[in-house]
């Protein structure tokens, strides 16, 4: 039964051409030589300006790298077969941020009047969360921990999300560029980190 409910979730998604493609590319170009690919990304960070914003926090990522997120997840509390699950996807994370049409690009000290969105696609769970910046969110992870979220944006590429939960709390940087995103995951003194590119 959950082998079916497990199929049904990945066929109904776009995680399952994602991983065709990606399976395909490694088969036919072989793995990605990751000194080049260092190299590539230090050359696209650029400074961002406020008018410019919205290019770079909207989009659809696509994970390509992660570091420790193993242990990271232990740290969490998470079991066994769901950090095994954790460990073969991968996700596809899109952002939204919607504003008035008058306050768009407001300065990041002020009050941000927009509404934000992250969903999170890993083929067995989808996970949406909705917020404005400082607002307290109750919300519930992808291994199914009851938590309280605030959202903050200390500069304009950088979006940083506290976990308040019952027995641990976690926060997640993300980092912002014209190519990419980097995700930064702290608990306790655990750190993981993963880098998605964009679509």
């Amino acid at each position: 039964m959950f082998f079916l409910l497990l199929l049904t979730s990945v066929m109904s998604s776009e995680y399952l051409v994602t991983l065709l493609m990606r399976a395909q590319m490694l088969l036919f170009l072989g793995p990605e030589d990751s000194h080049s690919a260092n190299i590539l990304n230090k050359t696209k960070e650029v400074e961002l300006k406020p008018a410019d914003i919205d290019l770079f926090l909207n989009g659809t990522f696509y994970l390509d790298s992660s570091e420790n997120f193993e242990p990271y997840l232990t740290e969490l509390g998470v079991g066994y077969f769901l950090r095994q699950l954790a460990m073969l996807a991968f996700p596809i994370v899109t952002v939204a941020r919607t504003c008035p049409a008058e306050s768009s690009h407001p300065i990041p000290s002020l009050p941000d009047p927009c509404t934000w969105s992250i969903k999170t696609d890993a083929a067995v769970r989808t996970h949406v969360i909705t917020f404005q910046l400082g607002e307290e969110v109750e919300d519930f992870t992808m291994d199914g921990r009851s938590i309280k979220t605030v959202f903050t944006r200390p500069s304009w590429n950088r979006l940083v999300e506290e976990q308040v939960g019952d027995t641990v709390n976690t926060t997640l940087f993300r980092d912002f560029f014209q190519d990419r995103m980097e995700v930064t995951m702290n608990v306790n003194n655990v750190t993981a980190s993963s880098v998605f590119m964009r679509n």
